[in-house]
C-alpha cells in the first residue's frame, strides 16, 4: 500500500499541516487580537516560532539523514565467535565459516548471553551480514543499522543515525502544539470575557472564528497522536530498545512463560541516564539540540554479566 504512493506526498502533507496550524493562528488569530502590537506580538510569539523553526530543522533532519548503511565488506568479529565457544569445543572441527554458521544450541545460547546475538545474521536480499540490532526494510530494500520502524511520514527509514532526530521532530511538535493551543485558549478566553464585560476591543472577524475551531481540532489531533508516539519512543529509550526490539522482547517473554527457551536478559538496557545518552548524546544540556548519533551502530555498550543475573541461569543451565 504506502509503495504505491510516492513519499514526497507525506513530507508535502506533513509540512503543510505544520504550517497551517502555526501561521493561520498568528496572523488570523492571535495578531488581530493584539491589534498587531509589536512588543506584545514579540512576548508571546518568539518563542512560539523558535519552536516551530525546531520543528522544521528536526524534521528536515530526520527525513535527510541517511538512518544507517552497513559499511562495504562489514563482517562479525570472529574473536567474538571463537571466545563463545571456548569453554565448548564440538566434535565436528569443520572450517571456520561453518563452525560459526552451524552451532549447536548450547552455544548458541552462549554467544546470545555474551554478545545479545543468537549468531551471525545474514541478509539474503542485501547479501552481506548484519551487525546486531540491524533489519532489511522492504521499503528502502536495504538493511538499516538498528532500525526502529519505516515511517511514511518522513519518507525514511528510523534508524541508529537519525533516531535521535525523530525524536526531537515529535517533542518539538508536543511543545509547539502545545504552545499553539495555550494561544488558541487565551484567545477564547479573551473573547468570553469581552462578551461579559460589554467590551469591544479586537472583536472576532468570522474569518478568525473559522480558523480558531479549525485550528484547536488541528492541533488537539496532532498533539494527541505525536503525544502517544512521543511517550512511546520516550519509553523505548528508557530501555534502550527500538520498537523491533520491544515486540521481539514480548515474544520472548511469552516463550520464556511457557517454558521454550531460558530466561535470558536483555542486554542493551545499560541504565535509564545511559540509555538516553546513546541516543541524545552525552550532554544533558545539549539533548533537545541537534546533532550527530553517538556510536558507529555497529557495536553498542551492554550489561556486564554481574547485572544480568537471568543470563548466569542460562549459563548454568546449557
Amino acid at each position: 500500500m504506502l509503495e504505491s504512493i510516492p513519499g514526497w506526498i507525506f513530507i508535502v502533507g506533513v509540512v503543510c499541516l505544520i504550517s497551517t496550524i502555526a501561521y493561520t493562528s498568528q496572523l488570523f488569530i492571535i495578531l488581530p487580537a493584539l491589534e498587531w502590537s509589536y512588543a506584545e506580538s514579540v512576548k508571546l510569539l518568539l518563542p512560539f516560532n523558535a519552536l516551530v523553526l525546531m520543528v522544521y530543522y528536526n524534521y528536515y533532519l530526520a527525513c535527510t539523514t541517511d538512518p544507517g548503511k552497513i559499511p562495504d565488506g562489514w563482517e562479525p568479529p570472529y574473536s567474538t565467535f571463537q571466545n563463545a565457544s571456548d569453554n565448548e569445543q564440538d566434535e565436528n572441527d569443520d572450517d571456520q565459516d561453518s563452525a560459526m554458521l552451524m552451532q549447536p544450541r548450547r552455544y548458541r545460547q552462549r554467544f546470545a548471553a555474551q554478545t545479545g546475538m543468537t549468531g551471525p545474521r545474514y541478509c539474503k536480499s542485501c547479501k552481506t551480514y548484519k551487525p546486531p540490532r540491524a533489519h532489511h526494510c522492504r521499503y528502502c530494500r536495504r538493511c538499516v543499522l538498528k532500525m526502529d520502524h519505516h515511517c511514511p511520514w518522513i519518507n525514511n527509514c528510523v534508524g541508529h543515525d537519525n533516531y535521535g532526530h525523530f525524536v526531537r521532530f515529535v517533542l518539538f511538535v508536543d511543545l509547539a502544539t502545545g504552545y499553539a493551543m495555550g494561544l488558541l485558549i487565551w484567545r477564547v478566553r479573551d473573547i468570553m470575557d469581552n462578551i461579559r464585560h460589554f467590551r469591544f476591543r479586537a472583536e472576532p472577524s468570522k474569518t478568525e472564528v473559522v480558523f480558531l475551531v479549525l485550528n484547536f481540532v488541528l492541533a488537539f489531533i496532532v498533539l494527541f497522536c505525536v503525544g502517544i508516539l512521543s511517550i512511546y519512543h520516550l519509553y523505548c529509550m528508557s530501555r534502550n530498545q527500538s520498537s523491533i526490539e520491544s515486540y521481539e522482547r514480548s515474544k520472548v517473554k511469552s516463550l520464556i512463560r511457557r517454558g521454550k527457551i531460558f530466561p535470558v536478559s536483555y542486554p542493551y538496557d545499560i541504565g535509564f541516564y545511559k540509555n538516553l545518552c546513546s541516543v541524545l548524546g552525552n550532554n544533558p544540556l545539549f539533548w533537545l539540540w541537534p546533532q550527530k548519533a553517538p556510536g558507529d551502530g555497529l557495536t553498542y555498550a551492554m550489561r556486564s554479566k554481574t547485572d544480568r543475573p537471568s543470563v548466569t541461569l542460562l549459563l548454568a543451565a546449557a
